[in-house]
């Protein structure tokens, strides 16, 4: 047994083990020191050349920044998609072994009714789903017959053809009317990006353009995540409300837990700046301070078949120049909490305003 230790060169920020193991663990466990996000395919790497046995139990060490905790959900679900046992480690004590049912306390199967457009939908699909994404896939024949949403792929060329834009908020605006072009061209409802690819080829971000889209009733969603995009137009269809895309940044065993994201729908804060990309500092994201008050998480899983949707509290909001921009902390339950550390629907989940837990699991 080793430790493995993964990091993205998105990452500049500097980086050390978050908490030291005894060497005895070491030699004993298979153990991965999840530093940053980015880093989930690198993992799929460790297992295809067998230096990870996911017949074994996998410790992910995680810390409170530089999306450490988000990508090591995304790999626990991974693991447990291909019948792994995983454990994200907060700290050098936090070693005991999840048993196997706990996604069953809270997350079930959501209904047809609950699931199904009404009228046929398309959703764009621009760029391929980012390479992190590994437990985040989708059948698009089943989205279709399940949702009543046809899943529409458009080259990512179709965005980074802008070439190099300005660096500040003019370019990431002729970012928005680039993918308002795409919207109307393919007559979709809803859109995800694959927007890190245009970090390198447009010198900008997509942050602006989503949360403009965001804040027309056009659900978009970042980094190519389908199931996302799905939970949002879930979200949409049965309360109306805006989307929040979160990644999930500290979780306490109380059920607080930190979100953060660097984009979301400037009508859903109360106050905002504008602030560059966490992971690469450049461009535009955005920086928001959202209300107080009652707010439901939600996601639904890339194959229909588990839908959590949990009332919680937003208590505050925060800014720490390690995660992304907009950072939110919002009071859950205990089972909350146990469901990211043990049996996530993979990393990214939504945020919506009000109480509406029991609308979206069709109860009422």
């Amino acid at each position: 047994m080793m430790l493995h230790i993964l990091s993205s060169s998105l990452h500049t920020e500097a980086l050390e083990l978050p908490f030291q193991l005894p060497e005895s663990f070491l030699q004993n466990h298979q153990v991965v020191a999840v530093l940053t996000g980015g880093t989930e395919s690198r993992f799929v790497q460790l297992v295809n050349e067998g230096l990870i046995d996911l017949h074994q139990p996998v410790y992910l060490m995680v810390s409170g920044h530089s999306n450490s905790l988000a990508a090591s959900l995304e790999i626990l679900s991974y693991i447990r998609l291909h019948n792994g046992i995983g454990k994200v480690m907060q700290n050098a004590d936090d070693t005991l072994l999840p048993s196997g049912n706990e996604w069953q306390k809270l997350s079930a199967a959501p209904s047809d009714q609950v699931l199904r457009s009404d009228q046929p939908l398309r959703l764009g699909v621009v760029g391929m789903p980012s390479d992190w994404l590994i437990a985040s896939g989708v059948d698009y024949e089943e989205v279709l017959r399940k949702m009543n949403i046809r899943l529409v792929d458009i080259p990512i060329e179709r965005m980074t053809s802008l070439g190099e834009v300005d660096g500040g908020l003019d370019g990431a605006n002729r970012i928005y009317e680039r993918l308002k072009e795409l919207v109307l061209e393919f007559d979709l409802q809803g859109v995800t990006l694959r927007c890190f690819d245009l970090l390198t080829t447009v010198k900008n971000t997509g942050c602006m353009a989503l949360s403009r889209l965001n804040d027309e009733g056009i659900p978009a969603a970042c980094e190519g995540d389908i199931p996302t995009l799905l939970t949002m137009m879930l979200c949409r269809k049965l309360t109306g409300e805006l989307c929040f895309q979160v990644n999930p940044a500290r979780i306490q065993p109380d059920g607080k837990i930190l979100f953060a994201h660097c984009t979301l729908p400037l009508r859903m804060t109360e106050k905002h700046e504008l602030t560059t990309h966490f992971e690469s500092g450049i461009g535009v994201a955005i920086h928001g301070d959202l209300p107080t008050g009652d707010y439901t998480l939600v996601k639904l899983s890339g194959d229909m078949t588990r839908l959590l949707a949990e009332n919680v509290v937003l208590e505050r909001c925060q800014f720490e120049p390690n995660l992304c921009r907009t950072q939110v902390w919002i009071q859950a339950t205990p089972d909350v909490s146990h469901y990211l550390l043990s049996a996530p629907i993979a990393n990214h989940h939504v945020l919506i305003r009000g109480h509406h837990a029991n609308q979206l699991r069709g109860k009422v």
